[in-house]
């Protein structure tokens, strides 16, 4: 695969869906990457080379999404191919991106390690941390923050959009028939939620343990029921005198929102 793209040491745009079979998961999942593409100008007689290997980003989805929901539901694809980024997605369930021993399902090290290994084996993408990013889309926010802390060694920016920075809140909940509320759904990712506090699946607890932090972007609707835990966690941020960006916008929990955020971040990332 990768000769076959690095023919004439360059692409033409490329939209790759497939399985990859990873020891993280032990099993096979999917996966959608999206690369750059060299722009030809017919009418001027010219053309834009991208140059490989590519900037990457590594886009969280959010609660009952899948790795083709971005593509379905945003204008990304071809932002990412004309700004010359490449932009990776995995699959992530439901499982907030997280590791559990119980199942063998190590998602969290699947998107801060395993993905990067294998992604970079197969596409002409950058080993460099600077080069190096990862995002997500309300789950997928809290994907990012937790996995850019724990593997900050692999990423220089992460990108928060509706994040959704719960960990505080859902030690306090009961049962409920709406999977949001519920305490055992939590319980089946987090494990014990009385221990959540101090567990490196707390952002704030990574913050205090984490180094070499990488660049922290967010962005949240104010009329999003998100919006709260995400001034939250902006104002911890400030208190221990971390640099971060917040972007505070009309809107709600929309991929419209989504859509204009991801895209405001992905311009931090090419300047």
């Amino acid at each position: 695969m990768k000769d076959w793209i690095n023919w004439k040491s360059r692409c033409y745009m490329v939209l790759f869906r497939g399985d990859i079979k990873c020891k993280s998961l032990q099993r096979r999942t999917s996966i959608s990457v999206i690369l750059p593409c060299d722009n030809i100008h017919f009418l001027q007689d010219s053309e834009e080379i991208v140059p490989q290997p590519y900037k990457t980003l590594y886009l969280l989805h959010g609660l009952y999404g899948s790795d083709d929901i971005f593509l379905a539901n945003t204008s990304i694809q071809k932002f990412a191919e004309d700004n010359g980024i490449a932009i990776v997605i995995p699959c992530g369930e439901n499982s907030f991106y997280v590791d559990d021993e119980k199942s063998h399902r190590f998602y969290g090290e699947y998107v801060g390690r395993e993905l990067l290994d294998i992604t970079r084996n197969i596409f002409p993408l950058s080993d460099k941390r600077e080069d190096t990013f990862i995002a997500g889309f309300s789950m997928g926010g809290y994907g990012a923050i937790r996995n850019g802390l724990k593997y900050s060694q692999n990423f220089s920016k992460i990108g928060m959009i509706s994040a959704a920075l719960i960990t505080d809140d859902i030690v306090n909940y009961s049962d409920d028939s709406n999977v949001l509320r519920s305490r055992s759904f939590y319980e089946s990712i987090f494990g014990n939620l009385d221990e959540l506090k101090g567990s490196d699946m707390n952002p704030k607890s990574l913050i205090e343990n984490c180094s070499n932090i990488p660049d922290i972007f967010m962005a949240c609707g104010v009329d999003d029921f998100l919006y709260p835990k995400n001034v939250d966690f902006y104002e911890f941020l400030k208190s221990r005198d971390i640099d971060a960006e917040f972007v505070e916008a009309p809107g709600e929990h929309t991929w419209e929102f989504c859509d204009e955020h991801i895209k405001e971040f992905i311009k931090t990332l090419i300047r």
